[in-house]
């Protein structure tokens, strides 16, 4: 299941026009952000964390990245991925296993989705404010610090490091709707010199197997709709701020299923729709309590800022996944009718 929004995906396609420093704007300098990636080289060791409600996760990697887009993970925690890499080139992933000796290969058009990336910086400006804070020295490294605060609840949803002189973000924490704290991806060392092309060659005798191709998301999730083969069904109502900026036809355990993802700027949520259940995967979540949607009867499970729930009518089977309370989901759920 790939989710995207434009800052958690540390890229905003289309950015605002680049001020000068001393007359950076919140936006500007969000926008900024976005054309790092293709002209700034650097090396570092992350670390990142996502606290559930019944378990947490969190991983530790060396990161290269070689503009414009040559980057590699090096994993050191946790053991089980202890030696694993990641590694992409353009729009191609590799997923490199030495305890194997393997290769997986996935084509993946969605990275380079600009159309949802557009629209998700839009929905960014549209409703979170963004709260420029005293800058900090973050790793040795001057940042600028901003916080993105939801229009509607009135919380902070996202607070950013943002190092001034390349413009990578080097702390992005992440916080619930009620304000706890959800995850949190930082650097623990940042050197922006580059890394020598050399480190991206990928290992000589491993198997390469050939991985699932994703196609890029339909521009008009209307026109992924109509190519369902049943007649989908979009709901009347949506959380304040979402958007539906994404639309692909997919094949869920081997049922063809409509995803539709909708988007505030920064978070997410997704509509599944098929006509044969697929029981979609919930591993680390965890069911709290049935519940209904319009009468019929309804699974809800949670795990942190993350929740499910998931339905059927007469004709379809109803999966709705994001950042939203019970409550968002059950009156997005209600919405959907015939």
């Amino acid at each position: 299941m790939r989710r995207r929004s434009v800052v958690a995906a540390l890229a905003l396609v289309v950015a605002p026009a680049i001020l000068p420093a001393a007359n950076e704007s919140p936006a500007a300098l969000i926008g900024q952000v976005v054309a790092a990636p293709s002209t700034v080289s650097y090396t570092g060791i992350v670390a990142a964390v996502r606290i559930g409600n019944q378990r947490s996760e969190a991983s530790v990697y060396r990161v290269e990245h070689r503009a414009p887009d040559l980057t590699r993970r090096n994993y050191s925690a946790p053991a089980a991925l202890m030696g694993d890499a990641m590694e992409s080139k353009g729009d191609v992933v590799y997923a490199i296993d030495p305890k194997r000796r393997r290769i997986v290969e996935t084509q993946n058009g969605a990275l380079d989705d600009r159309v949802a990336y557009d629209n998700s910086y839009a929905l960014l400006l549209q409703n979170y404010r963004l709260i420029a804070k005293p800058d900090e020295t973050y790793v040795g490294r001057s940042v600028a610090v901003i916080s993105l605060v939801n229009k509607y609840t009135g919380k902070a949803t996202m607070l950013l490091r943002i190092d001034r002189q390349t413009k990578v973000v080097l702390d992005k924490q992440q916080f619930a709707t009620d304000g706890s704290f959800v995850s949190e991806m930082h650097f623990e060392q940042f050197d922006s010199s580059a890394p020598p092309e050399s480190d991206f060659a990928l290992p000589k005798g491993y198997q390469v197997v050939q991985g699932p191709t994703y196609a890029p998301h339909a521009a008009d999730p209307q026109m992924a709709a109509r190519s369902a083969g049943f007649a989908a069904v979009e709901p009347k109502a949506l959380a304040e701020g979402f958007a539906p900026v994404e639309g692909s036809l997919i094949e869920l355990r081997g049922v063809r299923t409509l995803h539709v993802l909708y988007c505030d700027g920064i978070r997410t949520v997704s509509l599944f729709e098929n006509t044969s259940s697929s029981a979609l995967d919930t591993t680390g979540l965890t069911t709290t309590s049935a519940t209904n949607v319009g009468g019929r009867s309804a699974e809800y499970a949670e795990d942190g800022a993350t929740a499910l729930l998931a339905w059927s009518d007469a004709s379809l089977h109803y999966a709705l996944v994001g950042e939203l309370t019970q409550n968002e989901l059950r009156r997005i759920a209600a919405s959907i009718s015939r």
